[in-house]
């Protein structure tokens, strides 16, 4: 079995052509070693999925991810929170498996609870109020009945409203964080919990009574370029690209 890449939250867009490259060199560089690649949200600054329609924009990555699925690798989307109507070319051409919030898979006999993780918290009345506004199937309907023009300048509006941008994981003492959230999966049956969205790298171990359990924020390519890695003989590792070869941060192989 070869390995499998999780990576989440690099917003991409017109104007940042340097960081879609690195990405693509990242994949390129693994692709020999790759089993299954896990986009857990918000690849996109925006994406509005229109059938037989890709934003100039984005060719380069949905040209790589294409070689990717033909190749065999398998692909897994979890939506983010800059993500609108995935399916109609991420799972049309792409073969890809999307899930708009959450999925379990399991790997190597550990169950593993997939998201975004832009829902942690179910006292942020606020967000989720606004996710149900923009993530229905009224507005991707009117999103369709659009057009990509005009979409193209409802995105440009979205992407300066500091309300799509802003956090969800909340500051310390107040509601719940990623390490609460999975605490949550973990008494569900999940033995490894991962997110993005926070935008910061992060992993812990929780040792559950006869259990050792594991979270990881795979952190985002705005930033860090860092991911998380699955391989069978090794387990999890929590690394950082670079072009001469991916950096481990400390201390992070879990089996």
């Amino acid at each position: 079995m070869k390995d499998w890449l999780f990576i989440s939250d690099a917003h991409l867009s017109e104007n940042d052509q340097l960081r879609q490259e690195r990405l693509i060199a990242f994949l390129e560089q693994n692709r020999s070693e790759l089993s299954c690649l896990v986009i857990l949200g918000d690849l996109f600054e925006f994406w509005f999925g229109f059938p037989g329609y890709i934003d100039p924009a984005y060719r380069p990555i949905c040209d790589t991810l294409h070689s990717l699925a033909r190749g065999g690798v398998r692909l897994i989307y979890l939506e983010g929170n800059h993500d609108f109507f995935m399916g109609s070319y991420f799972k049309d051409v792409l073969g890809c498996e999307v899930h708009p919030r959450s999925h379990l898979l399991e790997l190597e006999g550990k169950q593993v609870f997939l998201s975004h993780g832009d829902g942690v918290d179910p006292g942020d009345v606020g967000y989720r109020l606004f996710r149900r506004l923009l993530k229905n199937r009224l507005v991707y309907a009117l999103i369709r009945m659009l057009g990509p023009v005009r979409t193209g300048k409802l995105k440009a509006f979205l992407s300066h409203r500091e309300w799509m941008h802003r956090p969800t994981f909340p500051v310390k003492g107040k509601g719940v964080s990623g390490e609460g959230f999975a605490m949550k999966q973990f008494a569900r049956g999940a033995d490894v919990v991962v997110l993005g969205h926070s935008h910061a790298p992060c992993q812990k171990t929780f040792v559950l009574q006869d259990r050792t359990c594991y979270y990881f924020n795979v952190g985002d390519w705005v930033e860090h370029d860092s991911f998380l890695r699955f391989r069978p003989k090794e387990g999890f590792t929590l690394e950082v690209f670079d072009r001469e070869g991916p950096r481990k941060r400390p201390g992070t192989s879990y089996r």
